[in-house]
């Protein structure tokens, strides 16, 4: 469910909004009300809603003043409800990243359309939040098995995954893995897809870019650097295969990692 917070401080207008709006076709749910930017801070923090309505002219705090307050604070996505004559405040939204902006008064299918929009856009980045925590299970439990316990062809698979490992941050394949464990590597590659579900071209390339998650939390090392320092020699090639498995490229992770940490 998408939680929603209307800031307005005309007492109609905004139980109009709250009473009225199909919230529950849109998959949403109001969880807060204010009057004014100031009681809509203390709201947004405590419940932390997907989306805020936020009227501009308010006493106290206008709705501009409160999203910058909140800039590094909530990842809420904001629908701005203005006056004709507010073009100044416009252009702020504009700059704040304010993708909605509709003039009062409201028609219904205007707001509709941009509360649809809006949760669209949220259940897309949802997606690739998901996609960013899966990369943490990417690496299977092999890694984790005692060599000592195993035989046979599993202890190819897992010695495999150990040579990943070892040597992700160098050019190689699975024929020079293959060599090192004295076996063929179409064996290889046949075993190693039956035991693990994943080509070895899939695999090696999972592991890498999960170490690029990590290396990306630090904002001392560039783009580049971590494209390196993962086996990549094309730093361009590097983003556009995090991209393909992440959903976002490096430099957008490292964005959202960094406003995560700051809420």
């Amino acid at each position: 469910m998408v939680k929603v917070v209307v800031v307005e401080d005309e007492n109609l207008t905004r139980k109009g909004l709250v009473l009225t709006t199909p919230w529950d076709d849109m998959g949403c749910k109001v969880v807060g009300e204010a009057a004014n930017g100031l009681e809509g801070i203390e709201i947004i923090k405590r419940v932390k809603p997907h989306i805020v309505i936020t009227d501009v002219r308010m006493p106290k705090m206008n709705g501009i003043d409160m999203i910058k307050a909140l800039e590094n604070q909530s990842r809420a996505k904001y629908i701005i409800l203005s006056g004709f004559d507010d073009f100044k405040y416009a252009q702020q939204a504009i700059s704040l990243g304010v993708k909605e902006y509709l003039l009062k008064p409201v028609e219904d299918r205007a707001l509709i359309d941009a509360l649809l929009k809006t949760v669209k856009h949220i259940h897309e980045e949802q997606d690739i939040y998901n996609k960013d925590e899966s990369c943490s299970s990417y690496l299977l439990d092999f890694e984790e098995y005692p060599l000592d316990n195993l035989e046979g062809k599993k202890k190819y698979v897992v010695n495999a995954v150990k040579y990943i490992i070892s040597n992700y941050y160098h050019e190689f394949t699975i024929k020079d893995v293959a060599e090192a464990l004295y076996i063929s590597d179409s064996y290889l590659s046949r075993l190693f897809k039956k035991e693990t579900g994943y080509t070895f071209v899939d695999y090696l390339t999972r592991y890498r870019i999960h170490k690029a998650t990590q290396l990306l939390q630090d904002d001392h090392i560039k783009i580049y650097q971590v494209a390196e320092l993962i086996g990549f020699k094309d730093s361009r090639y590097f983003s556009s295969i995090f991209k393909k498995y992440i959903g976002m490229t490096p430099s957008e992770l490292r964005e959202k990692v960094n406003m995560t940490s700051q809420q």
